[in-house]
């Protein structure tokens, strides 16, 4: 029996190294909710037009994508941070506003 069996893998995270200001935020429908505003330890700003901005905790993060540039063989750059709920429910999660 090897030391790993049964180990459970822990899932990769995004955090506070992957997200930079400028980057668009979307739920998981696609949808755009914003742009990242601030970045902090445990959290950052989402700018939302026509609402109120909103702190968002990097555990709802889904994914920070990624897309090339053009040329071949070019490290994509991170432009969107997708969040694990849709659009519609980013108000209901208790998050605090700015």
């Amino acid at each position: 029996m090897s030391d790993s069996e049964g180990e459970i893998l822990k899932a990769n995270t995004v955090g506070r190294g992957q997200i930079e200001i400028g980057m668009d935020v979307t739920g998981i429908d696609g949808e755009r909710i914003g742009k990242v505003k601030e970045v902090r330890e445990t959290e950052f700003l989402v700018d939302r037009p026509l609402a109120r901005d909103l702190w968002v905790p990097y555990e709802s993060i889904m994914a920070a994508e990624g897309h090339g540039d053009g040329f071949r063989g070019a490290v994509p750059n991170p432009t969107d941070v997708v969040l694990s709920i849709s659009a519609a429910h980013v108000d209901a999660q208790g998050w605090r506003h700015a």
